[in-house]
């Protein structure tokens, strides 16, 4: 590590990379450890196309709450392409250049979404960026999807990382060596006591608000420390049941728009599945965005935080 990434300068982006996906579809061998994904019976030209339509219908409501979305278009067929946050994070620390890290992918044609050609579009006219390349981990099988993988406390220098076949130890160590991250590590499982496959499915962290399954963790001990590790944020905490967790009540972003205003970016299916008593704490802390997404939900096993892969911040305007 030549310089560590923490603390960063911000929580929330206001500018961030999305991938509009031409041929989304159900992925076989991404359901091995995703019980979140549901193969859906309809002609693969209809899913892809619904979700193309579904994928604009966000670009839409995000860009009308003031975040800049850069939107890339796949080009090579890749089912899970529109889940950008797997492959690579952007990181501005207080102090020396931006950081981008590169992942290593549990599935092989995952491992064909990192282009050097996507993230040349999001350095353009930054002077400066430093590149951490992690890739080479998966050929020993290490893997680290990410911000799926990895929850951040930017400020705090906090990775809360839940271990399953996309997030293992070794690489976790690894990531944090590189960038001066403590982590925060725990099991998590889903009700039929499966691993979840993502830490973002259960958890989100921003400025403002947390939002944890915490029933999810069922070590008492890890419980505790990863609720400690959140309390001393200085964030409000909602706890969401594991129901709300399988409506992707947990896979919300925490955002901000132009002006530094709080944007909290979920779907419609985790709106509707946050009480009225927590909707109304996320709206007393910023504007909530919401867009439906179902196909991409079911057939993808991933929500509006999966689609969005944080970029930093641009200047005010």
């Amino acid at each position: 590590m030549d310089e560590p990434v923490v603390p960063e300068q911000f929580q929330t982006s206001n500018r961030v990379l999305m991938i509009r996906p031409s041929r989304f579809g159900f992925h076989a061998q991404a359901a091995q450890s995703n019980a979140f994904m549901i193969r859906d019976g309809s002609n693969a030209d209809d899913t892809a196309s619904r979700a193309v339509h579904e994928f604009d219908g966000l670009v839409d409501a995000l860009r009308s709450a003031g975040i800049e979305v850069c939107v890339y278009q796949d080009t090579d067929d890749l089912p899970d392409c529109v889940f950008p946050n797997n492959w690579f994070s952007w990181h501005t620390p207080v102090e020396g250049n931006p950081v981008v890290v590169t992942y290593p992918m549990c599935n092989e044609l995952r491992r064909a979404e990192r282009r050097g050609e996507v993230l040349d579009r999001l350095i353009h006219g930054v002077e400066s960026v430093n590149h951490i390349d992690l890739s080479m981990l998966e050929d020993d099988a290490e893997i680290l999807e990410g911000t799926g993988s990895l929850v951040l406390d930017r400020i705090q220098g906090k990775a809360f990382a839940c271990l399953s076949p996309r997030t293992t130890l070794t690489a976790l160590d690894a990531w944090c060596d590189e960038t001066g991250y403590q982590p925060v590590v725990f099991h998590a499982v889903d009700e039929e006591s499966q691993p979840i496959y993502h830490t973002n499915v259960m958890l989100s962290v921003g400025e403002r608000v947390a939002v944890v399954c915490a029933e999810s963790v069922p070590d008492l001990d890890e419980r505790a420390e990863l609720m400690y590790a959140l309390e001393s944020g200085d964030r409000q905490i909602l706890e969401i049941s594991l129901d709300q967790m399988n409506s992707l009540c947990g896979n919300i972003l925490e955002l901000s728009d132009q002006a530094g205003n709080t944007v909290f970016a979920m779907s419609s299916r985790a709106f509707n599945a946050f009480t009225a008593d927590q909707r109304a704490v996320l709206s007393a802390n910023g504007r909530i965005v919401h867009a439906p997404i179902p196909t991409i939900e079911d057939v993808g096993g991933g929500s509006v935080r999966c689609m969005i892969a944080e970029a930093g911040r641009v200047a005010q305007t």
